[in-house]
């Protein structure tokens, strides 16, 4: 396809670059498509002998609920398994002595951000560190039953996709 950008424009808004292209379609067309960077995420998918090591945490946005992997933002430097490690000591308190990345994603067309998977274990338990704000509670659940347990209430992006790319790659 013959798509050409114009022009760019763009700000700085708490933090996260936003803004719009304009674009020349194929059929010659303008338009205007918006853009949004927020930081690159990464989801863990944590497994301890035969259960997995999911968080409970209420989404004002969403006013529910939900039961997913633990996850969070990629820092500036960080790699998607320095930060998986970061993320999971600080949401669960368990310190992981092996982490892989098993993908990266674009979670929605309409962001400009990546979204990476990163299977954790040989893990040991420890004290969570939640930024002010979070309330998190650790849930370990049978690896048998996880995808069943998480599809039981509202689905998210930091639950099922993470689930079903290990369990695609013989993880769970």
């Amino acid at each position: 396809m013959n798509w050409k950008r114009k022009a760019r424009r763009g700000l700085s808004l708490f933090g996260h670059a936003v803004g719009y292209d304009s674009l020349k379609r194929p059929d010659g067309k303008r338009v205007r498509k918006l853009w949004f960077d927020p930081p690159d995420s990464v989801a863990i998918v944590a497994r301890t002998g035969d259960e997995l090591v999911l968080i409970e945490e209420y989404r004002p946005r969403l006013g529910k609920t939900m039961l997913s992997c633990p996850a969070g933002r990629i820092d500036p430097g960080e790699s998607f398994e320095q930060a998986a490690k970061r993320e999971l000591s600080e949401e669960t308190g368990y310190e992981a002595g092996h982490v892989e990345l098993l993908e990266t994603y674009y979670p929605t067309a309409g962001m400009r951000k990546r979204r990476g998977v990163v299977f954790a274990d040989d893990l040991t338990s420890g004290t969570q560190h939640l930024e002010p704000g979070e309330f998190i509670e650790v849930r370990t659940v049978p690896v048998a039953d996880a995808i069943e347990k998480v599809r039981a209430g509202p689905i998210c992006g930091w639950s099922l996709p993470p689930l079903l790319v290990a369990q695609e790659e013989g993880l769970l």
